[in-house]
């Protein structure tokens, strides 16, 4: 279970977050909605352990994710991720599996690669490959062997419909495997499509917090908390 209690991080501008807590439980995939601005992003950081809140924690199973130890057990797509442009597609991946499970790679590694139509261009360095390929290495770097957690930052970014697709795909592997998800997009319809539940940010606090369900009208809530 991921625990974010009582974070709070707020820059010079006078944005981030206010006092944000949130559970995820295995198993559910929850979605952040809200303008930029919001807080979204500076949340997935602080969760991830790749930012330091001021206040509060978060905690996956217990361990706070700040830790080196806990990081092993998650996966994070940033909105704008850096690459190591001068290795191969295949190679970084390889890098990835090696640091997170010690170990040489499998078969995944190749059939994620197959699955985001990346196999032939597995050989070329990152830094070829146009932002669309790039960003499905960052995807697939990020679910690869279904970490305990998985939090995405506009992941449907530079993907085709047969790459959101395949998301969606691997996003249900990882529910069944009570893998915790978080998600966040401006595309409302994919997180309808895939969300357990649907949150909403504003102005760095958590407004709404909502089971998804057929009844849901994501557009409405938007218009009435953002427009």
């Amino acid at each position: 279970m991921l625990e974010i209690v009582g974070i709070k991080r707020i820059y010079k501008n006078g944005k981030g977050l206010q006092t944000f807590s949130l559970q995820v439980q295995p198993g559910e995939i929850v979605c952040l909605i809200g303008p930029n601005g919001s807080g979204k992003s500076t949340a997935l950081n602080i969760a991830a352990g790749v930012s330091k809140a001021s206040e509060g924690s978060c905690l996956l199973n217990g361990m706070e994710t700040l830790e080196s130890a806990a990081k092993k057990d998650i996966g994070f797509l940033e909105e704008a991720p850096f690459y190591y442009g001068k290795i191969s597609a295949l190679d970084f991946l390889n890098l990835i599996w090696g640091i997170k499970y010690e170990g040489e790679p499998n078969f995944e590694v190749l059939r994620l690669l197959e699955k985001f139509d990346l196999l032939p261009v597995k050989d070329y360095k990152i830094r070829e490959l146009s932002m669309g390929l790039r960003n499905r290495i960052g995807v697939i770097s990020a679910i690869i062997n279904y970490p305990q957690l998985i939090i995405l930052d506009e992941p449907t970014n530079g993907l085709d419909a047969k790459g959101v697709i395949n998301l969606k795909d691997e996003l249900v592997s990882a529910k069944k495997r009570n893998c915790c998800v978080i998600i966040a997009s401006h595309i409302l319809d994919f997180l309808k499509d895939i969300g357990t539940r649907i949150v909403f940010i504003k102005n760095g606090l958590l407004e709404h917090d909502i089971n998804n369900n057929e009844d849901v009208n994501l557009d409405e809530i938007y218009k009435s908390l953002y427009m």
